[in-house]
């Protein structure tokens, strides 16, 4: 998939923006994580770019403006995110600097990037057009990136568009959120997911179930379908799913070598791959099926295959200790970005679930 392709579930949202163009200067759009909102964005910065758009507004491809976007050198386009998102960027040059004494990309839009608009907005426009800023994801703006931003935005420049792009919209400031028009982007149907997914990755029967347990996110299915993702997570489910029989010990052993393994692939450029986070997301997708069977509220969402291990270890155990060990992964998510060792971590929760079943 190329940078401009418009997604099948964003063809309205990109119908209504343009229905609605020109009636405000920043729009902040909303849209799930791994549904392809910065695809969207992308595409919507195009149409505004280039010199020669179709009858649906959709970028030519050819002219002068769309060769350079191509290039990633369009002078009046600026993209604001993480540093992070830039480890893999096709051009070398735009890729942060790495290295013994060099800090890690950042996970954060900052203020310096905010700061670095400056020359740009206070300039006419190099193709006598407007100019296009996107920013995503924004509630990576640190609080100084965030409040710089939103000075300029109570203040638009002339010709400037501002495109914003949000999972979660509670974790933006609400001044910057009443400075935008807001447009919601929603994950697609599963079944429009599956659809695509057939059509780019080809025809499996896992697609349904793999879309609903990532919330829909078909572009992330698309995207974790490259690598070891599911491989891994179902290595940790088979391994729960034993019950009494889990060796916690041995499960922390391996998945401190993924997850180091995933962190030195990142940092080379090398993929995306697991982390904590993920190791927990996956633990409490396991949880939240065992509490469904635990209180007969339904069948598992997660892991509907394991439904005979699911009933086999509510037996021994009741709702109350899934509970407990529920907010027990809640506390330890706050420290997983940075655990102080990160094999004694991995066996500390293990234990405590292997122990909570027992």
């Amino acid at each position: 998939m190329t940078r401009t392709t418009l997604l099948p579930w964003h063809a309205p949202i990109f119908k209504t923006w343009h229905a609605i163009a020109n009636k405000a200067h920043a729009y902040l759009i909303v849209a799930p994580d791994g549904t392809g909102g910065e695809y969207l964005l992308n595409q919507l910065a195009h149409s505004v770019l280039c010199e020669n758009t179709d009858a649906q507004h959709l970028a030519c491809g050819q002219c002068v403006a769309c060769l350079l976007l191509q290039s990633y050198s369009h002078p009046d386009l600026r993209v604001l995110r993480p540093a992070i998102l830039d480890v893999n960027h096709p051009i070398e040059e735009m890729r942060p600097e790495q290295g013994a004494g060099k800090p890690k990309p950042s996970k954060e839009i900052s203020i310096a990037q905010v700061r670095g608009l400056a020359n740009m907005v206070n300039q006419t426009s190099h193709r006598g057009g407007q100019r296009v800023i996107l920013v995503y994801p924004a509630q990576k703006l640190n609080r100084n990136a965030a409040n710089a931003l939103l000075k300029t935005l109570e203040e638009p420049p002339p010709n400037t568009l501002f495109f914003l792009l949000v999972d979660d919209v509670k974790q933006l400031l609400p001044t910057i959120i009443s400075r935008c028009q807001r447009i919601e982007a929603p994950a697609p149907s599963i079944d429009a997911g599956a659809d695509y997914l057939n059509q780019v990755l080809g025809t499996t029967s896992d697609w349904p179930q793999l879309l609903a347990t990532e919330n829909g996110a078909a572009i992330r299915v698309q995207e974790l379908s490259q690598g070891n993702y599911f491989e891994l997570q179902q290595q940790l489910i088979d391994a729960l799913a034993q019950g009494s029989r889990l060796s916690a010990l041995r499960l922390a052993e391996q998945f401190e070598k993924h997850i180091a393994d995933a962190e030195k692939a990142r940092l080379a450029g090398g993929g995306s791959g697991i982390d904590v986070n993920t190791f927990i997301t996956w633990l409490q997708r396991w949880l939240h099926d065992l509490l469904c069977e635990s209180q007969g509220s339904g069948a598992a969402r997660y892991y509907p295959k394991h439904q005979k291990a699911l009933q086999q270890i509510v037996l021994k155990t009741n709702a109350i200790k899934l509970h407990e060990f529920e907010q027990q992964l809640l506390k330890s998510k706050r420290y997983a970005e940075h655990p102080l060792n990160l094999k004694t971590w991995l066996e500390h929760i293990l234990l405590d679930y292997a122990q909570r079943i027992a």
